[in-house]
């Protein structure tokens, strides 16, 4: 009888290790795939706060030089694309945290939802001033004798192709951070 007892204490020992080891090895896909989430939408960022960057010298061009709209609708489009910039910036300053992945999972997990509400919650600012400007430019257009019959509907095509780029990436974005936070909630059903 001890003899039966004994042997069941060892097998459940190494069953025991055997389960450790295996969540030791899931917390370890699942950081790692956390880590990739985290850096697509970094990098993402980064892509986008480029060309906000490169349309403030474009812009001057494309606006101000070569159809000779205002300085201020130029000026204006400026001061957004260093808004969204500077959005982007904070956004993600918790997710290029070095030592993010390192730490605590819930932790992790709150700073990931924080930053997926910020950047839902910019809609509420991005669109309206996007539709202002874009309303100031077309305006500025048509006001342009002559050359108003096809710049007016260059720019609300241009308008509307951003609008569903924009959409696009920031639904994407959106994407990945949900799965970043079911992947910790998956991790955190397991323990």
């Amino acid at each position: 009888m001890d003899y039966e007892l004994d042997e069941m204490r060892q097998q459940m020992a190494i069953l025991k290790d055997k389960l450790e080891e295996q969540t030791i090895v899931n917390d370890r896909f699942i950081r790692r795939s956390i880590k990739q989430g985290v850096s697509t939408i970094n990098k993402r960022y980064l892509v986008l706060g480029i060309i906000a960057l490169v349309m403030i010298p474009y812009g001057y061009w494309a606006f101000v030089m070569l159809n000779g709209l205002s300085v201020g609708l130029w000026l204006a489009m400026c001061a957004l694309m260093l808004i969204v910039v500077g959005f982007m910036y904070y956004n993600s300053r918790d997710l290029r945290d070095n030592n993010l992945m390192g730490g605590n999972l819930l932790e992790v997990k709150r700073k990931v939802a924080l930053a997926k509400k910020r950047d839902a919650n910019w809609l509420w600012f991005g669109i309206p001033m996007a539709i202002l400007w874009a309303s100031w430019a077309v305006y500025e257009m048509a006001q342009k004798t002559g050359e108003s019959e096809y710049l007016v509907p260059c720019c609300i095509v241009g308008v509307i192709i951003g609008a569903l780029v924009g959409l696009k990436v920031h639904l994407k974005t959106q994407r990945c951070y949900r799965d970043i936070i079911e992947q910790i909630e998956d991790l955190e059903d397991t323990k």
